[in-house]
């Protein structure tokens, strides 16, 4: 698999987040963006730099699907728990084990936008639990940008929320060096500046659009001459990407 291309605004959001993993300061973070900016990439970035001697990520990636009741099961299994008789119990076990727990752990949410209230009632208890305020356990939702407000309707959790970042794509200068990470030059050089400006116009410069845009005109398109942006933009109108 491709790595992600490094774009300033993934990098940033990146830099940031990845030191407060380190730092373990902040109880909750965000991460938000539009679909394909590349969120998920980001997440998959951070997880593999940590040191799983010090943490352990623990990731969610259909968020509508998870309940409350399913939140607590899922991670007391991870964490090895013995089953409790009721939910009540089995989530005072967890926090018990979370106070001594010599990991950080760090509950991933994708594609949080749909997360139902409970269970983010029910992460929030288990990450606020330590009255001392040393909680071993940290969040980070990934979403849409939907999920801003919804984290803002809810003004006691919004401003704990001090780590706030949104990937909102590629500039138009960054689009040769992303084609370029992705195809060859010769590739990229079979389109003017015109039908570039139409891809990064079409695509909004969002990597996950982008790419399918390209890949679909490359393989309609025949040969390996230059393709006119006359014929670029029919493409285009074909595949009906709007």
């Amino acid at each position: 698999m491709t790595e992600a291309f490094p774009f300033a605004d993934f990098v940033r959001a990146r830099d940031s987040l990845e030191r407060a993993f380190t730092e373990g300061l902040d109880t909750y973070l965000l991460l938000s963006g539009e679909t394909g900016t590349g969120k998920t990439a980001l997440v998959r970035e951070l997880t593999k730099k940590l040191d799983r001697y010090r943490y352990r990520p623990i990731y969610f990636s259909h968020a509508r699907q998870l309940g409350g009741a399913g939140l607590i099961r899922v991670l007391s299994r991870i964490l090895r728990l013995s089953p409790r008789r009721s939910h009540p119990e089995s989530v005072q076990d967890l926090v018990n084990h979370l106070a001594e727990e010599p990991h950080e752990l760090w509950i991933l949410f994708d594609e949080a936008h749909e997360l139902p209230e409970e269970t983010l009632a029910e992460a929030r208890s288990l990450a606020e639990s330590d009255l001392g305020g040393e909680s071993r356990l940290h969040i980070l939702l990934t979403g849409l940008p939907s999920l801003r407000e919804k984290l803002q309707a809810i003004p006691a959790l919004w401003r704990r929320i001090v780590v706030r970042e949104e990937l909102t794509g590629l500039t138009r200068e960054e689009l040769v060096p992303f084609l370029d990470h992705h195809f060859t030059k010769s590739t990229r050089e079979r389109f003017c500046e015109d039908g570039l400006a139409l891809i990064f116009e079409r695509g909004r410069g969002i990597p996950g659009l982008i790419l399918p845009i390209l890949r679909s005109v490359l393989t309609r398109s025949r040969g390996k001459g230059k393709i006119h942006p006359t014929q670029l933009e029919d493409f285009l109108e074909r595949w009906d990407l709007a």
